[in-house]
């Protein structure tokens, strides 16, 4: 079992977007349309297809529940829905094909560390980030965009990273 979790939005944030309209944090008014090129999914984290898709724009505070300070921004979901990504299920490999920032941060908000990696050297990059004891919980936003994407974070019983212990698993 990896040493490490994958944490989607909630499929109860998710549901309330597409069943209100509006985004729970902050009350704004949601836009859904044709998918574009290039949008993930902040539930299911894969791409949502451009063209057979639709997407749903809101805006989400990555820090709710989490820290004191907000930072909202835009992201996108599956209109017509998904299945939440699992903890367990490894970096999803497919989102992680495009450039992507590693905010690493300490309690507090504090960012402590951040990495920028291709497909090809982020696992190595978040073996590293979570090797050093400030680092609690790390963002992975698109780095051509600057929005939030997902975050990882330790399993609650281990405060190490072994070299070798994250697994991917490719996106559906």
């Amino acid at each position: 079992m990896s040493l490490i979790r994958v944490v989607a939005i909630p499929t109860k944030l998710a549901e309330a977007v597409r069943r209100e309209k509006t985004d729970p944090q902050f009350g704004f008014p949601v836009y859904s349309g044709p998918a574009g090129e290039g949008l993930p999914c902040r539930h299911c984290l894969d791409w949502i297809v451009e063209g057979s898709e639709r997407a749903t724009l809101f805006t989400l505070d990555p820090f709710a529940g989490v820290e004191k300070f907000p930072l909202p921004g835009p992201v996108y979901i599956h209109t017509e829905g998904c299945k939440r990504y699992p903890e367990d299920g490894g970096i999803p490999t497919r989102l992680m094909t495009s450039p992507r920032t590693l905010n690493a941060y300490a309690s507090g908000r504090r960012l402590v560390a951040q990495e920028y990696v291709e497909s090809g050297n982020a696992e190595t990059t978040i073996e590293r980030l979570f090797d050093r004891a400030d680092v609690d919980y790390v963002h992975v936003r698109s780095t051509a965009a600057g929005c939030y994407t997902f975050r990882l974070e330790r399993m609650p019983h281990s405060r190490e990273v072994v070299s070798g212990t994250i697994r991917s698993r490719p996106s559906r």
